[in-house]
């Protein structure tokens, strides 16, 4: 609220109000001004139009009370802003520090070395100089490699005595104990497996110091070439029928034939 107040003095009328102080935050700022004037009718005019100044005044400040809050703190916000301006510059030379260091040996070496390291140990730059030449030794990160199961490979199966069948027995008459003997086997017998039948054979009929066998296929043909009859057959179907011939003296020793084709007629 305004006033208007005349001095005795002088006798003008002089106009006081108060508005906000900055300073205290409180509205005890006097103002006051000389009207100019002896009549009070004037000075009363004049009032009006000085508050209607001040109150627009008052509204413009209300309207921008950032501006006004920053006139009014300029200190604090000076010293807020250093301090993050040097805040940012500290977080930024730590940043830009480089994370790895390069180190640099010199090295006895006059060609190009690549050194693979496990993903542990951080890449490593290093170089050297002798004379002229230069080494460029280069430390790489190498992936873990996938570790792969070794390949367990299966063990092939012993080989075993195949099921047989003696057809037939020759004892040959003489000073030596000679005999000749006749089997059938499965067809799908391996050699290894035949060849231990034989040696079974062999042990089985221990009486005979020279010995002769025939393996044949457990077949029509193979069982009539076993009784020592010729099957009414080809040569070729002959041949694939006799697996094996195994003979046995002790002044030569074991002799087995999985092919004994060619001896088709002798025995």
């Amino acid at each position: 609220m305004s006033s208007i107040y005349r001095k005795g003095r002088d006798g003008y009328y002089y106009y006081q109000t108060y508005v906000h102080n900055p300073e205290t935050g409180k509205k005890d700022k006097r103002i006051f001004h000389s009207l100019g004037t002896k009549d009070k009718a004037e000075a009363e005019e004049k009032q009006v139009e000085f508050d209607t100044q001040y109150e627009k005044k008052i509204q413009s400040q209300t309207s921008r009370p950032g501006i006004s809050f920053i006139t009014q703190n300029k200190k604090m916000l000076a010293t807020i802003l250093g301090t993050v301006i040097i805040t940012l510059i500290v977080m930024d030379q730590f940043e830009s520090k480089p994370k790895e260091n390069k180190i640099k040996i010199e090295l006895p070496i006059t060609k190009d070395v690549i050194i693979e390291k496990s993903t542990l140990v951080p890449e490593v730059n290093l170089s050297a100089d002798k004379g002229n030449e230069k080494i460029d030794i280069i430390e790489k990160e190498k992936a873990n490699p996938e570790i792969k199961k070794p390949t367990i490979k299966p063990e092939k199966p012993k080989p075993a005595v195949p099921k047989y069948t003696v057809v037939r027995v020759d004892r040959l008459s003489g000073a030596f104990e000679q005999g000749k003997i006749f089997l059938t086997v499965n067809q799908s017998a391996g050699t290894e497996s035949l060849r231990l039948l034989c040696e079974k054979i062999t042990k089985q009929y221990a009486e005979f110091s020279n010995i002769v066998i025939c393996l044949y296929a457990n077949s029509d043909t193979g069982r009539e070439m076993a009784k020592g009859n010729a099957p009414n057959v080809s040569k070729e179907e002959q041949k694939a029928t006799w697996l094996a011939m195994y003979t046995y003296n002790p002044v030569e020793g074991a002799y087995f034939d999985d092919n004994p084709g060619g001896y088709l007629g002798a025995y």
